[in-house]
Parts: C-alpha cells; sequence; structure tokens
C-alpha cells in the first residue's frame, strides 16, 4: 500500500441512533410486506418492540410505498404532547396538513370541518410546512371527538382512505385520566371506515400494558406486529455492503472473500453478530 496515492472514503458507513431509509434500511422484508398489506386494506395496527429495533424506520418506509392519490398516510410523533389538549392540537394540524396539497386547501377543510369549534391558525414563512392550530373550547363542548373524527369526514368528502401513524403512543398513559382518554380514541376510531391507525412507541412494557391488558379499552384493537432481531445473516450482508458503499473492503467466512485483509478489526455486536470482519482498504 505504500506509495498508492488512493484515498480512503471519509464517509461513515452507517447511520445511528435517528430513522433510517433507503440503503440505510435492511431486512425487515417480511414486516413491511405485512404491515404494507395493513395499510392497503384498512387494518389497524399495533407495532411493538425494544427501543432502537427500527419501528419508525419500518413505518416510514411503508408509508413511502403505500402512499398513492387515493390513499395518504399521516405521521405524528406524540412524544412531546403532555395533555389531551395537546394531542388534540398536533392530531388535527397533523391530519390537514399531510392531507391536502395546498394551503388555501387545508385552510379551507379547517373552515369546513372545525368552524365550530373556532380554530386560530398560525402560518410561518412557508405555508405548507410551517403552520399549526389551537383551538378555544371546553372539554364540555364534544370538541375532542370533532377532531379524532377530522381524518374520517376528510376522507368521506375526499373519497379517499388515509393511514394515521402516531409514534411514541404509549405517552398517553401519561395523561391526566388516562383511561378514559383511552376509552374516548378507542369508542371514535373504532367505528371509522375509512381511516386506520399504526399505533407504535418506543416504551415496550408501556405498549405492551396498553394492548395486552383485557381491562383497558385499546385491547385487541388491531394487529399486533412484534419485531424480532434481524437475522445475523442480514447484518453480515448489510454491513459489508456499507463498507464497500464507502470505499472499503471487508469480508467474513460466510462470504466469497473478495480482497486479501491487512489487518482484522472488531465491529460493535449488533444482535449477537459476530464481530470479527477481515478489513482491507481498496488497492
Amino acid at each position: 500500500m505504500q506509495g498508492s496515492n488512493k484515498k480512503i472514503s471519509m464517509e461513515k458507513p452507517f447511520v445511528f441512533g435517528v430513522a433510517t431509509s433507503g440503503d440505510n434500511f435492511t431486512d425487515r422484508e417480511q414486516e413491511t410486506q405485512r404491515l404494507l398489506l395493513n395499510f392497503t386494506h384498512g387494518v389497524n395496527t399495533i407495532l411493538i418492540s425494544p427501543r432502537r429495533w427500527g419501528k419508525t424506520s419500518l413505518v416510514k418506509k411503508v408509508a413511502q410505498l403505500a402512499q398513492t392519490k387515493t390513499r395518504k398516510i399521516v405521521y405524528l410523533d406524540i412524544f412531546s404532547c403532555r395533555t389531551e389538549s395537546e394531542f388534540y392540537r398536533l392530531f388535527a394540524t397533523s391530519v390537514l396538513k399531510q392531507t391536502s396539497s395546498k394551503w388555501d386547501e387545508w385552510v379551507e377543510n379547517t373552515k369546513q370541518f372545525l368552524a365550530h369549534i373556532n380554530p386560530k391558525i398560525s402560518i410561518g414563512t412557508d405555508p405548507m410546512n410551517d403552520f399549526s392550530i389551537s383551538f378555544e373550547y371546553s372539554m364540555q363542548d364534544n370538541a375532542g371527538n370533532d377532531i379524532l373524527q377530522l381524518p374520517e369526514k376528510i376522507a368521506i368528502e375526499k373519497g379517499i382512505q388515509i393511514v394515521i401513524c402516531i409514534d411514541e403512543f404509549q405517552q398517553i398513559s401519561d395523561f391526566e385520566d388516562s383511561k378514559t382518554f383511552q376509552k374516548k380514541l378507542r369508542t371514535v376510531w373504532q367505528l371509522q371506515q375509512h381511516v386506520s391507525y399504526c399505533l407504535f412507541g418506543s416504551k415496550k412494557h408501556l405498549m405492551n400494558e396498553l394492548f395486552e391488558k383485557k381491562n383497558l379499552p385499546f385491547y385487541k384493537f388491531g394487529d399486533a406486529i412484534y419485531l424480532t432481531k434481524i437475522e445475523t445473516k442480514y447484518w453480515i450482508e448489510y454491513i459489508c455492503k456499507r463498507f464497500e458503499n464507502t470505499g472499503k473492503h471487508i469480508f467474513h467466512p460466510s462470504l466469497p472473500k473478495k480482497s486479501v485483509a491487512l489487518w482484522t478489526i472488531t465491529l460493535p455486536t449488533y444482535n449477537n453478530l459476530p464481530g470479527c470482519f477481515g478489513y482491507a482498504p481498496p488497492i
């Protein structure tokens, strides 16, 4: 290697700590197909696994595959929601924004479907992406039910199907009088014919409690998908490919040897993945 003028790419082969897509997403083929079928046929889905196992990446991948002119996918992350009112505000804003293609369309939908609860719209410099909605109402006004019915009303009006994907859904467990709120959600959502829901979160024990306890409202709400560990063979293929895409070459005993190892590196162990690979910079 002495005297070689070739440079080793400094591009990072892996992405950590954020939702991934494209070449950074690996395997989950069976789960992808199952979730895509659920989205297509309007089946409610519960996605459960430990943290950092790729739930959000999986949902976002399937959302891209499932989105069509007649099927809109709405994604919202309720991690920052601490109250029922905050949930309603984020829910309404997300539904209006992600089911409209023009800013005047979501303004019209707001006026048409939410006018009687006096919505206040705040618009930033980019009307399509920078806006929020607040409401003036008391809980006695039944405004919560109106907001929860919003996607069904829009779906009927436009002749489309809507899938609502709610990340960090376990947050509703911390709301005041959470069980009553859960009953409200289930009562409205289970009767909707044009809207389905994909509910998932990063705290496995809380998600299990919400959907597996017989005395809680969301028991048996939908198709429960439990993500398992990605098999070692898929990790080996993925890691080798990602290194090659960034100008590095590694090999593993299970793969054809493409180069001679100049030294050995130890990779982090993911899901019991064998850690030792041969590594050789491009010659």
